[in-house]
């Protein structure tokens, strides 16, 4: 579960102060960046039905392969083009072959791992994450001003392959064990109708979540690109909030399961929003920085909150359904986010 959640979330990071970059570089505005950042986001959020189907017909380890394939081809050519629909396009493809990795491996530690563990679980997968998006920044920042935006986004998509090599090399059996018991033999859409009003009460909470992470994605490197730093500094002010998210991984995932759920969220929440207010009023590089480490402080305390939620509420009969929609809403976050620091950024600037 761990390495191929690892490399993939290390191609994400590494694309994070590169993709803005490099759409900056070609002319675009701060809201037709937005819109093709988002693009990721709505690809994710329209996939995970779709998602959920293939996973009961095809099982975790296949959807896995299959998701792994689809991001790393689109993230090697990103930068083939820079005609807009075209990169929309690529970015959609590329959001939903990351709902596909994220659910498949969620639905296996879901199935093996008890409740009472389960936070520890889930924010290793957060911390694995975090550690990926401390070292992708750095990466492909120092890459971009090495080599250029093409030959970057093709490494990426070489590390994202990697994310491929355990699974290939599993044995048949273990494959076959793997999808006999992830095919529930529920409907995908009998088993959203019997529970959508527990989706409808609880998705709302991490679209909000996910807006709020994703606009912080693409506004940290459009501020450091206004303050004048070089693609490799911006990657580094990227990597600092995430070191500081790194520090705090193992503190959430205990207090959830020590305490519940809701002792790690608010705190979390509560300093990312006010790692955000400074942020706006950051017109240094130290102040961005200390911004930054104060997001990531928050962040770090959220790690494996969403995905820990979706499988406390995930019904017995039903959970690979389940997780798809309830990964659905939340990615809605993922497109809103982008979109309003793009909307926002040129009506009235990035602060």
């Amino acid at each position: 579960v761990y390495l191929p959640w690892g490399l993939t979330a290390l191609g994400m990071g590494m694309l994070v102060p590169v993709l803005p970059l490099y759409l900056r570089d070609q002319g675009l505005s701060f809201s037709t960046v937005s819109v093709v950042l988002a693009a990721a986001g709505f690809g994710a959020a329209l996939g995970g039905l779709p998602v959920a189907s293939a996973l009961s017909a095809l099982g975790e380890r296949r959807l896995l392969l299959g998701a792994i394939g689809l991001m790393a081809i689109t993230a090697a050519l990103v930068g083939v083009t820079a005609a807009v629909l075209a990169l929309v396009a690529n970015r959609l493809a590329f959001g939903a072959g990351t709902v596909g990795v994220r659910l498949s491996l969620q639905s296996a530690l879901t199935r093996s791992v008890p409740p009472s563990r389960r936070g520890r679980a889930m924010s290793l997968m957060g911390g694995t994450a975090r550690l990926s998006f401390l070292l992708g920044p750095l990466l492909g920042g120092w890459l971009a001003d090495l080599v250029g935006y093409s030959a970057t986004f093709v490494v990426i998509g070489g590390v994202i392959v990697a994310a491929a090599i355990g699974q290939v090399q599993e044995g048949a059996s273990s494959a076959d064990a793997v999808v006999t018991s992830t095919r529930s033999g529920v409907r995908v859409r009998e088993a959203l109708v019997e529970h959508r009003n527990l989706l409808l009460r609880t998705g709302p909470g991490p679209a909000l979540v996910m807006t709020v992470r994703g606009g912080r994605m693409v506004v940290v490197p459009l501020i450091g690109d206004e303050l004048g730093m070089s693609a490799t500094a911006v990657g580094g002010l990227v990597a600092i909030g995430a070191a500081a998210d790194l520090l705090l991984f193992p503190v959430a995932g205990y207090v959830m399961d020590r305490h519940g759920r809701l002792w790690a969220m608010v705190p979390a929440f509560a300093m990312l929003g006010a790692g955000l207010f400074l942020l706006s009023f950051a017109n240094t590089v130290s102040a961005a920085v200390v911004a930054g480490v104060v997001m990531g402080i928050g962040n770090g305390l959220s790690s494996g909150t969403m995905l820990t939620l979706g499988s406390d509420l995930a019904p017995h009969d039903a959970p690979g359904p389940f997780l798809a929609a309830f990964a659905a809403m939340q990615d809605t976050g993922k497109v809103l986010g982008p979109l309003l620091v793009g909307w926002f950024a040129d009506a009235a600037g990035l602060g």
